[in-house]
């Protein structure tokens, strides 16, 4: 998380905020896609206890990773310009070309993640990790001198993605040969028949996670283009950074505590009014006084080109703060088995934000990205807060033990 941080700076003087958008645009479509290119197949290697069997399916998955590459490759080559203008606008056309093998990169990276998961191979992992992240940020300033526009940032990424998927090659490569495993169409077919929940269950709700995540983005780049969306994208980017990080570990200490709880009590109360307090004060004391300087410290950090970026930041102060406080207490809707719940509180997610973000600039073509973003951060932040208000009524309620349910 770091080196895109400290790297920040640098790029941000080497790459216009044009160049910014269109790569928002394209990392959005490019994680979009490798997030369900598996069909989340990849998962077979943690669901088998067998690790041959659970070799099968990383090589499935895999094969399925390059089977929607071909076909993503195909769609890009025949979709008309003109449809592909009326979603994503002209800026971004030019780089679809890089999408199918980004993609291929990105899907085939998760699922060697995965089995390396599966073999406890940690180090490996944070190795990758460090791996992937100081190359890209070396790559995308040494190519960024040669001034070549957005492109810079794509290749870039793609040798960050060969080298990391290297080191989750070679650990894959060795399994295989010391397993030989027997991979057959016969094979393949009897792990999909196992798994096939995988595809017809879990994938819609990844997609529906992932266009959640980074519809904004997509959106901005259609109605104000791409200068604008870069702008909004270095801003998110360096807050919701160390925001995501500070909120990914107080979860992590949410789960553990709630969990034992709830085992032990029948509900999570306590832990559910401890954690809420803690990312209230944090949101008090860490994030809203970054937002307020933001648009101060801004242009002195990042160049005079990016002095909107802190003031769009601004406009989503409401939905940062209460998506901050509302992540990791959210945990309870697991803990209580509250799944169909969540994803239905998903799907609004996705409707609501396509509804505050769309309808203003249709409704009034004059209407600027800093109003959109206030009306979009209201609303959305307000279901948050119903997510907030979710968890509370979960958290306080006695539920059954999973032994009582499966007795009952």
């Amino acid at each position: 998380m770091l080196f895109p941080m400290i790297s920040a700076p640098i790029i941000a003087r080497i790459y216009s905020p044009e160049d910014f958008g269109i790569y928002a645009v394209f990392f959005s479509l490019a994680t979009i896609f490798s997030a369900i290119s598996s069909f989340e197949l990849r998962n077979i290697a943690l669901l088998e206890n067998d690790r041959t069997d659970g070799a099968h399916g990383s090589l499935l998955a895999l094969s399925v990773v390059a089977g929607f590459s071909l076909a993503l490759f195909l769609l890009v080559l025949t979709v008309p310009d003109a449809w592909l203008t009326f979603v994503l606008g002209t800026s971004v056309l030019p780089y679809l070309k890089w999408l199918p093998a980004t993609v291929f990169w990105m899907g085939g990276s998760q699922v060697l993640y995965t089995w390396a998961t599966r073999e406890i191979q940690y180090k490996v992992l944070a190795r990758n990790k460090l791996i992937l992240g100081l190359s890209t940020m070396i790559f995308q300033i040494g190519i960024g001198l040669t001034d070549p526009g957005a492109v810079g940032f794509i290749i870039a990424n793609l040798l960050g993605l060969s080298l990391a998927l290297m080191l989750l090659t070679l650990i894959f490569a060795k399994t295989l040969r010391l397993l030989r495993p027997q991979f057959t169409f016969q094979s393949a077919v009897s792990q999909f028949r196992r798994h096939y929940r995988l595809a017809v269950w879990t994938t819609p709700g990844t997609l529906i996670n992932s266009l959640s995540q980074f519809l904004p983005d997509l959106l901005i780049n259609r109605f104000f283009g791409a200068a604008l969306l870069g702008q909004y994208s270095l801003a998110t980017r360096m807050l919701n950074m160390p925001i995501a990080f500070l909120s990914a570990s107080i979860q992590d200490i949410f789960r553990q505590q709630a969990t034992a709880e709830f085992n032990e009590q029948g509900h999570c109360k306590s832990s559910f009014w401890r954690f809420t307090a803690l990312t209230l004060a944090g949101a008090i004391v860490l994030i809203l006084p970054v937002i307020i300087l933001i648009p101060y410290v801004f242009p002195i950090i990042f160049g005079s080109q990016w002095t909107e970026a802190g003031t769009l930041i601004q406009a989503v102060a409401f939905l940062t703060i209460v998506r901050f406080i509302s992540s990791p207490i959210s945990y309870v809707w697991i803990i209580s088995g509250q799944q169909r719940l969540d994803f239905l509180w998903q799907i609004g997610l996705l409707a609501l934000s396509l509804a505050t973000l769309i309808l203003p600039p249709l409704f009034d073509p004059k209407i600027t990205l800093y109003s959109t973003l206030w009306i979009y951060s209201l609303m959305v932040g307000a279901w948050y807060l119903l997510a907030i208000a979710i968890s509370y009524r979960l958290s306080g309620h006695p539920h059954p033990h999973p032994e009582d349910e499966a007795a009952q």
